[in-house]
């Protein structure tokens, strides 16, 4: 969806106000001072971007429906936020979301920037696994924090856009969402989110964060049909209906600022609660892979850095920091 001009983008927001009535071709040109002509030409464009616009020699034009889009014109105007998508790139196709929002911070960009593609040609997880990026089919977006954040726990910021999205997911579409530490969104214990957190740093302090999630929106049972390392699924299937993506967004972009703002208040002790409430895997018994290790133990809770704590079957207690949860007792 290719960006709109300024007039094309006033015409758009006059029918949207509309409300479904039809507006003359007269009173259009007057009100934007172009000829009915011009005005033709842009409704033509706005019809190709994908607006469903019914168009009648003597009525006029009227809105029906705008598309799935995640483009500046179906955000901007609909934003709750303070801060956070003020400054908003959208692409069609991207390398990495990622990859533009490091650049971007590299050369400036303000706090609170969100980049989102239609589309990434090489999305990727953690550990540079590769994350699919269908067009159309899903979120894929990048947040920029530019708090100064210390070393041991900036990364502890990921777990406040896991929450976020988590507390979105269950209230705004009542799935059954849950954390799977240390990155992941399950939707009925199965994968439908995965975030990567990257960063610039000085010798204590963060730079910048910049945040990707990539979220399975509108993907089809058989797009998800092949191998992954966990089941995957995505809103869609789990609702039997497609999502619109806007809904998805807009929640999660007003979720994330309220819940940023009580991570930096008061730490990872202030969201920590809420992280077990809606975790996966505690008091359950599950497999961690850490390197070349199998840990195999019950979750009991997390440490205020967000490490793991397990009891193992021998009786022992470890605390992981960093690992895979590869298998969930009772899961699929």
């Amino acid at each position: 969806m290719a960006a709109t001009t300024p007039t094309q983008s006033e015409i758009l927001k006059y029918l949207k106000e509309s409300g479904g009535r039809f507006v003359s071709g007269a009173d259009l040109a007057d009100k934007f001072a172009i000829s009915r002509t011009g005005i033709w030409k842009h409704i033509q464009k706005l019809k190709s971007m994908g607006y469903d616009i019914e168009s009648h020699p003597k009525e006029g034009y009227r809105l029906l429906e705008v598309p799935d889009s995640l483009a500046v014109e179906e955000i901007l105007p609909a934003l709750r936020t303070e801060w956070l998508g003020r400054s908003y790139h959208y692409l069609e196709t991207i390398s990495s979301t990622n990859d533009h929002a490091l650049f971007l911070a590299a050369n400036g960009a303000p706090h609170g920037t969100v980049v989102v593609a239609e589309t990434q040609t090489r999305g990727r997880g953690r550990l540079s696994r590769e994350w699919l990026s269908l067009p159309n089919r899903g979120i894929y977006m990048s947040l920029l924090l530019r708090d100064p954040l210390p070393l041991r726990t900036a990364h502890l910021a990921t777990y406040a856009a896991a929450l976020s999205l988590a507390e979105v997911l269950r209230t705004e579409f009542g799935l059954s969402s849950s954390l799977k530490w240390p990155n992941d969104i399950l939707i009925s214990n199965r994968k439908a989110v995965g975030l990567l957190t990257e960063m610039q740093s000085d010798r204590d302090f963060s730079r910048f964060l910049v945040v990707g999630i990539g979220i399975n929106v509108n993907f089809r049972r058989e797009e998800l049909s092949e191998s992954f390392r966990y089941p995957a699924t995505s809103i869609a299937i789990e609702t039997g209906k497609p999502v619109k993506r806007q809904q998805v967004l807009l929640a999660f972009l007003h979720q994330f600022e309220k819940d940023y703002g009580e991570f930096l208040k008061n730490g990872f002790e202030g969201i920590v609660n809420r992280i077990e409430t809606f975790s996966g895997i505690l008091g359950k018994t599950i497999t961690v892979l850490c390197g070349d290790r199998e840990i195999r133990g019950k979750a009991l809770g997390f440490t205020t850095e967000a490490a793991l704590m397990l009891a193992l079957d021998d009786g022992s207690r470890e605390t992981i920091w960093a690992g895979d949860v590869t298998h969930v007792e009772g899961a699929i």
